[in-house]
């Protein structure tokens, strides 16, 4: 008799699941969530190993002790909440853009007058609507002009003013 063997689902926390059709109910893979987590920031995809080392980072929920073959699962209803403050956090590319946009004419003008006060103020504002410091350091170059710099040195340069 060829075929897959299935492994009754023990109740026990810990417990390993064979892959037969899917994830137990109430259990997502690190794949689920990407797949969920591009439809919600807009993105075609996001890499599993991108929700693995979100979850490395605290960035998102742990996963669960259970386990579907040698995959970690998570909790759905975990998974749902974060999604959806994710979601509510989430701003649109086009907003981005142009506050970014703005961000690169204040650093111009900043450059040339000496004077950062606005942009300070418009990288305090960014910030509070939700732009990463990757998305804003994206829009300012650094002082001397050459290149952008890095999400630590607008972290480290502007902190004092968010």
């Amino acid at each position: 008799m060829g075929g897959d063997v299935v492994q009754v689902m023990a109740a026990d926390e810990g417990a390993v699941c064979a892959p037969a059709d899917g994830p137990p109910d109430g259990f997502m893979t690190a794949e689920m969530i990407a797949s969920a987590l591009a439809k919600v920031t807009g993105k075609r995809a996001i890499p599993a190993s991108t929700i693995r080392g979100m979850a490395s980072r605290d960035q998102l929920p742990a996963p669960t002790s259970r386990k579907w073959g040698r995959r970690n699962l998570w909790s759905s209803e975990e998974i749902q909440e974060w999604l959806a403050q994710r979601q509510a956090r989430h701003v649109p590319r086009a907003t981005v853009r142009q506050i970014q946009r703005r961000l690169t004419i204040l650093d111009e003008q900043a450059r040339a007058s000496g004077n950062d006060a606005r942009l300070k103020q418009a990288v305090r504002s960014a910030y509070r609507r939700g732009l990463s410091f990757q998305q804003i350091a994206d829009a300012i170059k650094v002082k001397n002009g050459d290149h952008h710099p890095s999400r630590e040195a607008v972290r480290l340069r502007f902190s004092p003013y968010l």
